[in-house]
């Protein structure tokens, strides 16, 4: 951040809107509004978004409340070569696993952002969507609003595309579709000038398997192989994220304010005659804030169901255990917890082409932001339907619904989530039979392929360890628990080595280092898989958005059930996590999530 930006913001004088005075947009307690139209808890890559794109209406005041700071432009965060390096920092909640029993007994390590812009700070600036058939399962579990087609033009209304240069596009055969993309939003899509050409053999190979390179992955047809933009600033070429894109512009705003290094402790609420419950401030150390309209909570996949628990608000034995008073019972908050895990196959090419990498990289980026320091990682990707992995695909689609549906949950699941798992099992297998869906993504680095589990069929849990919210809360992902996601993985390893097999990797002349040829058997390879499971960072699903019979936490509308002026919308509210690094999925439901409130903003009045 400049300096003179700094100061600005800082001191920015008082002005009057709607009659009330608002002073600095970046505020202290004192300065704080004795209530506001909307609190925004959390100032993530959802909540920043909320918070800024509501304050684009004059008539409308808007507080954001955020655990961590403004970042001061850090290089670590703006650098795309150096993504990944802010992750164990300051900025970040540091957050363990518990031990994964059914994963070889390992602790993982869960980011979260902690500050202004949150995981868009820490993400690899991957900027692709699901397909088509991720959103439309989310629709096909009661919830209307939400296919594919009704959600496009909010992907559309954050992103800011800037196609490939002429010569770069006809070199990399880079296709896209104009009419998929929006070209005026608040956060950049491009595509890195750096490349290099080292998957071009990968390419080859899958079409020669029959793999098409679909048009664009962002008009719905994030299946097969395409390539897809990062979130990057094509001018400056710095992540673009929530602080940039949101936060920047609505900094600027008499209406906006944002309360920073401020952790919300509870939610208090009170019990309405019909037995839900109305949220009348949002408590913090220090303070509180009242919202006139509405509280939004936006902190995340861990922080959203911890928050909603330590107030009364989830399953009675966990709040019970704790002394919290049932305000409304909610079972699903903190189930159905879901990731993308990933593995690494390695290979050495012993025919490859040669390893090289600039010496002087950060000089050429300091100078002219050229180099390797000016990508982030892969634009080029493989989402491959489960038909397409494995003829067994239909086989082990229906040892996977004959399972009951709390065989492999929790012990004790309450059978709202229960019910709400069995509903799962039929739409995800319905649509990974089709050729629709990515059920394996392939990832190709040259030394090896990563590979990530798509539709995991394990689902993990969020629960509170104390009713500080300081304490870490209990996180789960309870990897592998069950074993129908072996049977994917393993496919998924199989078809890499025929996909190496094949004429064109061979003239390479591959030797497989891990897990190595020798680990033959259905039982030594998912043996293997546990061993390597870890993290995409792409934690959700905590808080589904689904019917509240179907253990649900929030409508179709992300109205929290039982309360009459609390939503939530982060990641934690997606129901079944898409086939895709979900950036651009938290901000869709962010901007959909301003037009809902926007729809009810009348009734207040």
């Amino acid at each position: 951040m400049h300096t003179t930006f700094a100061t600005t913001y800082l001191f920015l004088s008082a002005a009057l809107v709607n009659g009330l005075a608002i002073g600095p947009r970046y505020i202290t307690e004192r300065q704080k509004l004795d209530s506001y139209d909307y609190v925004v808890v959390g100032g993530g890559t959802a909540g920043i978004a909320i918070g800024a794109r509501l304050s684009e209406r004059p008539n409308i005041n808007v507080l954001v409340i955020e655990a961590g700071p403004v970042d001061a432009g850090d290089d670590i965060i703006t650098t795309p070569g150096k993504v990944g390096q802010v992750m164990g920092t300051k900025f970040d909640w540091l957050f363990k696993s518990e031990v994964q029993t059914a994963a070889n007994g390992r602790v993982i390590n869960v980011p979260a952002g902690k500050l202004v812009g949150g995981a868009s700070a820490l993400n690899g600036m991957c900027f692709d969507r699901g397909a088509a058939a991720d959103y439309d399962a989310w629709a096909d579990l009661g919830n209307p609003g939400w296919t594919f087609d009704e959600i496009l033009p909010y992907f559309k209304r954050n992103e800011k595309f800037t196609p490939p240069p002429k010569e770069q596009a006809e070199f990399y055969n880079i296709t896209w579709d104009p009419s998929a993309h929006g070209f005026d939003g608040a956060i950049h899509s491009s595509y890195p000038s750096y490349m290099t050409d080292v998957a071009r053999p990968w390419r080859q190979a899958l079409n020669s398997m029959g793999i098409p390179q679909e048009l664009d992955g962002h008009n719905g047809r994030a299946i097969n192989m395409f390539w897809a933009p990062n979130s990057l600033d094509p001018v400056n070429v710095t992540r673009s994220y929530g602080k940039t894109g949101y936060y920047f512009p609505a900094s600027k705003r008499s209406n906006f304010h944002i309360l920073t290094d401020t952790v919300v402790q509870k939610l208090i609420h009170k019990t309405n005659v019909d037995g839900s419950i109305t949220v009348e401030s949002v408590q913090y150390k220090g303070g509180s804030a009242t919202a006139k309209r509405e509280v939004i909570v936006s902190a995340g996949a861990i922080g959203s169901p911890r928050l909603l628990q330590i107030s009364g608000i989830g399953p009675s034995p966990l709040l019970k255990k704790f002394n919290i008073p049932v305000a409304v019972e909610l079972p699903g908050v903190g189930s159905n917890y879901q990731d993308h895990p990933f593995e690494s196959v390695r290979y050495t090419l012993r025919n490859g082409p040669p390893a090289t990498f600039p010496v002087d990289a950060e000089r050429l980026y300091r100078t002219n932001k050229t180099g390797p320091w000016s990508a982030s990682g892969p634009t080029f990707y493989a989402f491959l339907p489960f038909p397409t992995i494995t003829s067994k695909y239909r086989a082990i689609l229906d040892k996977y619904l004959a399972q009951k549906p709390d065989a492999y949950l929790p012990a004790g699941t309450d059978p709202t989530v229960v019910a709400g798992y069995a509903a799962q099992q039929k739409v995800l297998a319905k649509h990974l039979a089709s050729d629709l869906m990515g059920a394996t993504e392939f990832i190709y680095g040259g030394s090896g392929i990563t590979l990530s589990h798509q539709h995991e069929f394990s689902r993990g849990t969020v629960q509170i360890a104390s009713t500080d919210v300081n304490v870490q809360p209990i996180i789960d992902f309870r990897y592998a628990t069950n074993p129908a996601d072996l049977d994917v993985l393993v496919e998924s390893i199989r078809w890499i080595r025929s996909a190496y097999a094949t004429p064109i990797m061979q003239a390479l002349q591959p030797i497989e280092n891990s897990p190595g040829a020798s680990v033959e058997t259905d039982e030594a390879i998912a043996n293997f898989m546990k061993g390597q499971m870890t993290t995409m960072y792409h934690s959700c699903c905590t808080n589904p958005m689904q019917p509240r019979e179907l253990g649900g936490v929030v409508d179709s509308k992300l109205r929290v059930f039982g309360t009459t002026n609390l939503r939530v919308a982060d990641a934690s509210v997606i129901p079944l996590i898409p086939g895709t690094h979900i950036q651009s999925t938290v901000y869709m439901i962010a901007e959909k999530a301003v037009d809902l409130l926007l729809e009810d903003f009348a009734k207040f009045d």
